[in-house]
């Protein structure tokens, strides 16, 4: 009586799982999968220069990087640059070196400018032609609020997958119901989101100490945009 009973139980047991996991398959909510994707151009307006400094002889005299160096921040004081905070030298290995055993031997010093100002930057150009600075790169273009527009940009990216959603049901006559899945997808094809202006290069000439400007580089500054893109995987209930 006792195998019967355990018997019976064992079988109501399996049935009532049975019954469970059907009832779970015929409510399963049904869903749609998108993506959505945004762009967001940036005007720069914080910019990064690296300036080279390289010992020259000029009318029999040797200008040391130690007094080009004061020329260039007493240009760069003037221009209302403040060299203690925005002049800072480029790497550890740029350090100026004196090599006194090693006359014929001369020393170059990189330095890092970080400017904010665009009537600045023109200037810093007729500064670095004045002073015949050896090199005067822009390496870097960002933005102050870069990491706001990253945020809005994603944002913009989860709006378009939603109506996206909300379109593509339509079409069959049917609605959107929430958000049960959201990711952020890699595009390979999206751009670096820190892109490098062109500025006018200035580069020494070995053979005859004389500064001339890289005619390939147009005079007029331009400044690449920054172009933020982003992309989301997103899943959605269909009511």
């Amino acid at each position: 009586m006792k195998k019967a009973n355990y018997l019976f139980l064992l079988i109501a047991a399996v049935c009532l799982a049975a019954t469970g996991t059907f009832a779970q398959a015929t409510t399963e909510k049904r869903m749609i999968e998108v993506t959505g994707s945004a762009e967001t151009l940036i005007t720069p307006n914080e910019f990064t220069f690296k300036i080279t400094l390289v010992e020259r002889v000029e009318n029999k005299q040797k200008l040391t990087i130690e007094m080009q160096e004061e020329k260039l921040k007493q240009e760069l004081t003037n221009l209302g640059v403040d060299v203690a905070k925005d002049l800072t030298i480029f790497d550890l290995n740029s350090f100026y070196i004196a090599r006194k055993k090693t006359k014929d031997t001369l020393g170059s010093k990189d330095y890092r400018l970080k400017l904010k100002d665009l009537a600045k930057i023109e200037r810093l150009q007729e500064i670095a032609d004045r002073l015949n600075i050896a090199t005067l790169d822009l390496v870097e273009s960002t933005h102050s609020e870069l990491t706001a527009f990253r945020k809005e940009t994603k944002m913009e990216a989860i709006k378009a997958a939603r109506a996206k959603a909300e379109y593509m049901l339509g079409a069959i006559n049917e609605r959107i119901g929430k958000a049960v899945f959201i990711q952020e997808i890699p595009d390979e094809n999206a751009p670096r989101p820190i892109s490098y202006g062109v500025v006018n290069s200035y580069n020494s000439n070995s053979s005859s100490n004389n500064i001339t400007i890289d005619t390939q580089v147009s005079t007029t500054l331009t400044f690449s945009k920054i172009k933020l893109r982003y992309a989301v995987l997103a899943r959605f209930e269909i009511q």
